[in-house]
């Protein structure tokens, strides 16, 4: 009796060892992203001078709408995406930036990609026909593996368009 209740404990930490060993290099999974609307053919392209990552932006339903469209090839198969939703409040466009992007961690002792979905506080100045400026929600300290923020800070950003704009000091 105490044989087999040794050798099922051996077989069950056998199983769990190699488990853990065999997916220790995928990437987390991360839950579904949030529903967001289609892009109108209206909408224009507008440029972060902060971090060069380029936004797809247009107004629907007193709501201002913008989606990462430079995103690298190797990230887009990945999943990767930036989506930004706001409504306006007092002049000022205030909202949430939906955030799935990759992290490097370590798990037993291997470096890996880990993706995260984070949900982060934007806001945006009331808008002109050359410039978006604001502040965003972003991480100053992160733990990658847990996709947990240990220090949030924020962050100035201005966006110019990628070309001339008609969308005039909308709202």
């Amino acid at each position: 009796m105490r044989i087999r209740i040794v050798l099922m404990l051996a077989v069950i930490f056998v199983l769990n060892s190699s488990r853990g060993a065999m997916f220790a290099q995928q990437p987390k999974p991360s839950p579904e992203p949030p529903r967001f609307p289609k892009p109108p053919a209206a909408a224009r392209i507008w440029k972060s001078l902060t971090t060069g990552k380029e936004y797809q932006v247009w107004l629907a339903n007193d709501r201002l709408f913008a989606e990462w469209v430079n995103i690298p090839p190797r990230m887009v198969s990945m999943g990767a995406s930036i989506r930004i939703e706001c409504q306006r409040i007092n002049g000022k466009w205030l909202g949430t930036s939906q955030n799935h992007l990759p992290c490097d961690t370590t798990e037993n002792g291997k470096r890996v990609t880990n993706f995260c979905r984070l949900t982060s506080k934007i806001e945006f100045n009331p808008l002109e026909a050359n410039r978006m400026t604001g502040r965003t929600e972003w991480v100053r300290r992160f733990d990658c593996a847990n996709c947990t923020i240990l220090e949030p800070v924020w962050t100035n950003f201005e966006w110019v368009p990628k070309e001339p704009s008609a969308m005039g000091n909308s709202k």
